[in-house]
């Protein structure tokens, strides 16, 4: 269980996801504190009422209290202050790839993770413009991509990305015209499920490597924790597949094998990353490979020339994060002396999706994403 303690404002607590009750309470007691409930002294009652059973049912988790230092705070802020300026006016984001929903869907995703809805919050109206983009993208089979886009080699990947921003979207706000697209995008990602259990770049049936099938997985995760039916075997299957890919030896996932590369240490972290948030009991694959992480980036990922770092800091976090204890303390340290070092003038770490993944790893204690919650 995880607490952010940065002020009285921000405070919130990760409950265990016993029910959906807890999940309610959760949601009630975020509004209470971050002051956006106008409670009448009944409904005040009644969400005491329910945060007092919510914690009664989670006594036996494990608190973790993580402070999020004001230097942080800042530096987090000023990562989207600069993805603020840099949105287009039709609400996408134009990066190295030119405008396409993955890079647009991760930047609205920073601005969620920091308390923004589409209409709420102060870059509310970034989120509302850039959904509306991203919705305005989807096609009648249910792919979201963006026709004109310029540089098409990884569709599914930005396809992904699309429906868990959405699902996320859909889950807090219930908009039919999201809801609409989401259940169509949910459709294609199992229509072309490769028959070993993976998903390949294209939307067409196929396997391809742990990071692209990880992005699947979370999306269809996210789904089906917003309400939308997703069935459990396809999950499953896909999870076997990635298990496959397990070292033994280094307790870690490979990118489409057993070998570890430095190059392809974020499809590692992604590996452990979606072990967590499925739920694996077994903890060879999961808290027995947290330990890698850490160790990668005690040396410095930037020191090893590690591949696609932002990446790799993403999925280390949440990975981390939902291990918790000692082990999230020692990672949240790390990351935040690094972020603070490798942050750029105007506020960002390299490209628009680099910044956003970046930020998201950071911003997890703040809870307002809920497939990244226990």
């Amino acid at each position: 269980m995880i607490r952010h303690t940065q002020s009285t404002k921000l405070t919130s607590v990760d409950l265990v996801k016993v029910s959906d009750w807890s999940r309610i309470c959760k949601s009630l007691q975020g509004e209470c504190e971050r002051g956006r409930a106008h409670l009448t002294m009944k409904n005040k009652l009644v969400c005491f009422l329910l945060l007092f059973s919510c914690f009664s049912l989670s006594l036996t988790a494990r608190e973790t209290t993580v402070p999020i230092s004001a230097e942080l705070s800042k530096s987090l802020n000023k990562g989207l202050k600069f993805l603020a300026a840099s949105q287009q006016d039709d609400g996408s984001w134009n990066g190295n790839h030119g405008r396409n929903v993955g890079e647009t869907s991760l930047c609205l995703m920073a601005f969620m993770s920091m308390g923004n809805l589409p209409g709420e919050g102060e870059y509310g109206h970034v989120i509302g413009k850039g959904v509306n983009w991203v919705v305005d993208q989807a096609k009648p089979n249910g792919l979201i991509q963006y026709s004109n886009q310029e540089k098409q080699a990884a569709v599914m990947y930005g396809h992904a990305l699309a429906t868990l921003m959405l699902s996320e979207a859909w889950g807090q706000s219930r908009n039919e015209k999201i809801g609409k697209v989401l259940r169509n995008a949910v459709k294609l990602i199992l229509e072309v499920q490769g028959k070993k259990g993976g998903w390949g770049y294209k939307s067409v049936p196929e396997d391809g490597d742990t990071s692209v099938m990880v992005m699947q997985i979370i999306a269809l995760k996210s789904a089906q924790d917003a309400g939308i039916y997703v069935p459990q075997k396809t999950i499953q299957k896909a999870l076997s597949l990635i298990k496959t890919r397990f070292n033994e030896t280094q307790k870690m996932y490979g990118y489409s094998s057993t070998k570890i590369s430095k190059n392809n240490y974020g499809s590692s972290a992604a590996g452990t990353c979606i072990m967590f948030i499925c739920g694996e009991n077994e903890k060879k694959y999961t808290s027995d490979t947290v330990g890698a992480l850490l160790k990668i980036m005690k040396n410095d990922p930037k020191k090893q020339k590690v591949g696609h770092i932002p990446y790799f800091l993403y999925y280390a976090s949440v990975a981390s994060y939902f291990e918790g204890g000692n082990s999230y303390r020692e990672w949240a340290k790390m990351l935040e002396k690094y972020l603070i070092r490798e942050q750029k003038s105007k506020g960002e770490w390299g490209s628009y999706y680099q910044t956003a993944f970046c930020i998201l790893g950071a911003s997890l204690p703040y809870q307002y994403i809920p497939v990244y919650q226990k």
